[in-house]
């Protein structure tokens, strides 16, 4: 502009050469030099403040965007997986280039514990069910369970079928910051134990150890264990009818492929090692970790739970009973401290179960349906 005015051109001819308003023309000629922006203050990205948390779980060995992912969201991330990849793309070759020190255990000392979550379809929606999963860290054997919750009493159970499936107890295990564990930390930092639970080890004679925080490499036994339930076991899983079959399942799993293949970082057999574990015996006196609730036998045999009825023995018509839900698909009905009756958990409502045996002391009862819907039982 200053060069045009100098060339003895007008204000007027200026602004119409360069498709501007006479005064925004004149302002700017009356200047020294052209004017400047305002500096734009920064925008805060939505990752901004997790960069830090990432780059050092990065540093740990975890360099899985999605359970990344997980993590930020608890802690109020709001963006999307993408934005997360890309940041974490070019950290991963100096991550992966680092090498990591393996850390084993003798016979018989850890066993490490760990939930996986699962989501099925169920009435037009999903649900969501839980893989408790523990393995013993020198054998790598595998016991794996499904269940409705997470809950302490759902945990001790896992616990006592899974020291069943192993033949014994490690002296100690392994487990995260898992709220039904960790109760919280005193002043010093040091691990308060939930109380309960902390009984429920004691009677079992194994001690509670922590992982540290942030080092999810200090279980990455268990950790591994639980992608390879969701990579191996659950792609073979079409269909289920309930809890109770889903854990046959599991079992059979267990049985003839999890325990019984060659393990990619031992090289030997987990079910052949398992007998050089050198586990504790388990103690005969069971810790009642679930809770009981009562109910009356109807005239009809049957005992309703949660909207379905199953069936009973006769003898204990117009009983009260105990029943007691393992949340893993199995009901135990006692009375009077003994076993009477056991059935698969239905997930629908309103359903009438019929099991095809009972329980009477000493004896096994088969039901049998007569003309007035009635079940009499003839024992074996």
């Amino acid at each position: 502009m200053k060069d045009m005015k100098q060339r003895g051109m007008n204000i007027t001819q200026i602004a119409e050469e360069l498709g501007r308003d006479r005064k925004t023309v004149r302002k700017w000629l009356e200047q020294d030099q052209p004017g400047g922006y305002p500096e734009r203050k920064p925008i805060e990205g939505k990752l901004d403040g997790y960069k830090d948390y990432i780059r050092n779980r990065m540093s740990e060995g975890c360099l899985n965007a999605r359970v990344i992912l997980d993590e930020i969201k608890e802690r109020g991330y709001t963006g999307s997986i993408t934005i997360l990849r890309l940041f974490m793309q070019p950290l991963r070759p100096s991550v992966q280039s680092k090498a990591t020190e393996r850390f084993e255990t003798q016979p018989g000392q850890q066993a490490q514990v760990d939930w996986g979550h699962f989501r099925v379809e169920q009435d037009g929606g999903f649900k969501r069910l839980f893989a408790f999963v523990m393995v013993l860290g020198y054998s790598r054997a595998m016991y794996l369970e499904f269940t409705e919750d997470e809950r302490l009493e759902t945990l001790m159970g896992c616990h006592t079928r899974a020291f069943e499936y192993f033949g014994g107890i490690t002296q100690t295990c392994l487990y995260d910051n898992m709220k039904t564990v960790v109760a919280g930390h005193d002043e010093k930092g040091e691990v308060i134990w939930n109380e309960r639970f902390a009984r429920f080890a004691e009677h079992y004679g194994f001690v509670l150890r922590r992982c540290k925080p942030y080092r999810a490499r200090t279980k990455g036994k268990v950790e591994n264990g639980v992608g390879y339930v969701r990579k191996n076991f659950w792609p073979r899983v079409r269909t289920f009818n309930g809890l109770h079959d889903l854990n046959a399942k599991a079992r059979h799993w267990l049985d003839t492929v999890a325990n019984h293949r060659l393990h990619g970082t031992t090289f030997q057999v987990p079910q052949e090692l398992l007998k050089d574990e050198n586990l504790q015996p388990i103690t005969e006196i069971s810790f009642a970790y679930a809770d009981r609730f009562h109910r009356k036998v109807a005239a009809d045999c049957y005992v309703s739970y949660e909207a379905n009825r199953y069936s009973v023995p006769f003898a204990y018509v117009g009983s009260v009973i105990e029943v007691q839900d393992e949340k893993n698909g199995t009901l135990r009905f006692y009375c009077g401290g003994q076993l009477i009756a056991e059935h698969p958990k239905s997930m629908a409502r309103h359903q009438i179960i019929v099991f095809r045996q009972a329980i009477l002391p000493e004896k096994i009862a088969h039901f049998y349906p007569s003309s007035s819907g009635v079940f009499f039982i003839v024992p074996s």
